[in-house]
């Protein structure tokens, strides 16, 4: 299990800003170190004078201990800027990694749309080449039912009250829907 939490995926915007704010802190920190290049130019320079000094008091000085006293003055300013670089490179490859599988998940969704936008395409093409064939279904059962349904509806006497016409019987027995002019 990693010792950092689970953070929450930032937004495109969340990433610029924190990536801004990322590319500030490693120029403010490329600034501290320039300033702490100048200390130690500084210090090596002070360094050389006490060598200098200490070979011409040998007596009375130790080189040893201004070696290590300068050693320690040089961690103590650069340690704490470089563990400071190290947590940033390290969010930075967290942020990285991040923006990798955002980027990743739109391509994928990219990939799911012009795929959707295909499959409707290939559809409509498949309906196009049927439509004649609809519009001829629909003019042949027209034409059944301009010349079936009149019969048909004229058939018994139900149907014949509907369309507002009289339901006799023909001096034969035969049934037949009349319409009476009047």
């Amino acid at each position: 299990m990693p010792d950092q939490p689970d953070l929450p995926a930032l937004s495109d915007d969340d990433l610029r800003e924190t990536l801004d704010l990322m590319a500030t802190a490693v120029a403010s920190m490329s600034d501290r170190i320039d300033d702490l290049t100048a200390v130690a130019d500084k210090q090596i320079k002070v360094a050389t004078e006490a060598r200098i000094a200490a070979f011409a008091a040998r007596d009375q000085t130790n080189p040893k201990k201004y070696g290590d006293l300068l050693g320690q003055t040089l961690d103590s300013h650069l340690g704490a800027t470089a563990d400071a670089m190290t947590e940033i490179v390290r969010r930075l490859g967290v942020q990285t990694d991040k923006t990798i599988g955002a980027l990743a998940k739109s391509e994928d969704d990219r990939s799911t749309a012009y795929r959707a936008v295909f499959e409707r395409e290939q559809k409509a093409d498949r309906l196009k080449s049927r439509l004649p064939w609809f519009g001829l279904g629909a003019l042949v059962v027209a034409l059944v039912l301009t010349v079936t349904l009149p019969r048909f509806l004229a058939s018994n006497a139900s149907t014949c009250a509907v369309l507002g016409a009289s339901w006799t019987t023909t001096t034969t027995g035969v049934g037949a829907c009349v319409f009476y002019q009047r």
